[in-house]
């Protein structure tokens, strides 16, 4: 183990592997050398307890991502250590308007809310339409009835907004408008189906017409009266009856990937999905709740993966008090959002920035879960290693007098409670405060930010755990 009052390099770009991975600083729980005396933490102390569970700052930074899109203030954070009401906590959290916007931005995804090609849905519609799917998730409406609503929407893309299911389509044809359903709905691969069923599938939509009117990018849904056959009124019957069973699978599956990282749904939650009446929020508070859910990253199981593009960027933009700009040259006319909007909030998968675009945010040109990237790569990497912007906004933190006039322990504790919702372990906070007492001139001001930047780049920042 590294002696405190050895010189350990601490500079921005020594530290990236995750909880006290200083480079000169074993992790925790390594074993000692040399006849030293281990570390009195146990291994992985930060983020599990002895019994393999996420420890409670880690759940209620986990609770907070998953339900609100966004990290706990440290008010928040230090709140749940104390009460450890994760019941209050759920409830508190689907409650709120963060729950909202944050899952509305998950199912826009799904429905391919964007103006521009190849979906073109245009402005005016993909605000009505974003307005409709929030109020979906905010009222806790039942996915049955929503999904009849909108397959058996007619009328003006600006004022009925279930009629965009039907113009959210790269091909609005019979077969385009049954492959657009069949995910969305069955969460299949329309090509992988057999002929005959593709064919039975596009019969419900070949009276769907759409229609312009003299209003800029107005356009009607209707069914053609001129023909017989099935409606999509028809289909979503079939959805809720001989296919209910695979209608409540594929719903359950995306939340339990959003939550769970489950690539089949378990059967347990689509149970209790169908008993609360195919209501998302049951789904989310039971999973919440479950064991599975609050057991720990390291040996518990519960799966690592980085954090949503609109999220991270979020989450900057709080802990430094800055604004992004966004903005989409395509739409007609070119469309600007307010600077303190938030990047879940952004209704029009058109409008990105280069943050949102380097770090994966899906395109909304299929509906697919595979269409939003959360690995991580070289570009991101280097992006967060070498930025000087994001260096220099971590100075609204840590250059601040009051902030600055604290003692050294006191501003590492913060630190760890801004960026990981948890205090420094006994062993992080005493290599920092001993590092910090062997620097002199511009180094020793600078060693705030410094730490600041690396927790930004640690994995316990970047990645849901």
């Amino acid at each position: 183990m590294q002696k405190s009052g050895a010189s350990i390099d601490v500079s921005r770009r020594a530290f990236i592997g995750g909880t006290a991975a200083f480079a000169g600083l074993p992790l925790l729980g390594a074993a000692p050398q040399n006849g030293e005396a281990g570390t009195t933490c146990p291994p992985n102390a930060a983020w599990e307890t002895v019994f393999g569970d996420a420890t409670p700052a880690v759940l209620v930074r986990r609770l907070y991502l998953d339900l609100a899109g966004r990290i706990p203030t440290v008010e928040e954070a230090k709140a749940f250590v104390r009460s450890r009401n994760r019941k209050g906590l759920v409830e508190k959290l689907l409650a709120s308007d963060s729950f909202a916007d944050y899952w509305s931005m998950r199912f826009c995804d799904i429905l391919r809310v964007k103006s521009e090609f190849p979906i073109n849905l245009w402005p005016n519609a993909v605000y009505v339409y974003h307005r409709r799917i929030r109020e979906f998730v905010k009222k806790d409406e039942p996915w049955t009835a929503f999904t009849r609503a909108l397959l058996s929407a007619t009328g003006s893309d600006f004022r009925d907004a279930e009629a965009n299911f039907f113009r959210a389509s790269a091909l609005r044809t019979p077969e385009g408008l049954a492959e657009a359903a069949t995910a969305t709905f069955l969460g299949e691969n329309y090509a992988d189906l057999p002929e005959k069923t593709r064919a039975e599938y596009a019969k419900y939509f070949r009276r769907v017409r759409i229609k312009n009117t003299r209003e800029w990018k107005e356009e009607i849904v209707y069914l053609d009266p001129s023909q017989d056959g099935p409606t999509p009124a028809a289909f979503a019957d079939y959805l809720l009856g001989p296919a209910r069973d695979t209608f409540a699978r594929a719903f359950v599956q995306r939340v339990d990937w959003w939550m769970l990282g489950l690539e089949q749904p378990d059967p347990v939650h689509v149970a209790i999905f169908k008993k609360n009446g195919f209501r998302l929020k049951p789904l989310v508070r039971a999973i919440a709740m479950s064991r599975a859910y609050g057991r720990g990253s390291i040996t518990g199981g519960f799966p690592c993966r980085r954090l949503d593009a609109e999220v991270l960027d979020d989450m900057i933009c709080d802990l430094t008090n800055t604004k992004r700009d966004y903005q989409s040259i395509a739409p007609e006319p070119f469309t600007f959002l307010p600077k303190d909007r938030r990047s879940i909030l952004i209704e029009d998968g058109s409008i990105s920035n280069a943050f949102l675009l380097l770090f994966g945010r899906p395109a909304r040109d299929t509906g697919l879960l595979s269409e939003r990237h959360n690995e991580i790569t070289a570009k991101q990497r280097l992006y967060l290693f070498n930025s000087g912007k994001l260096f220099r906004i971590l100075g609204r933190i840590t250059d601040d007098k009051a902030f600055r006039s604290r003692p050294m322990r006191a501003i590492v504790q913060d630190l760890y409670w801004r960026f990981l919702s948890r205090p420094a372990l006994p062993a992080e906070e005493d290599m920092l405060v001993a590092h910090h007492s062997g620097l002199k001139g511009g180094a020793r001001w600078r060693f705030p930010r410094d730490v600041a930047w690396s927790l930004m780049n640690t994995r316990e920042f970047l990645y849901q755990h």
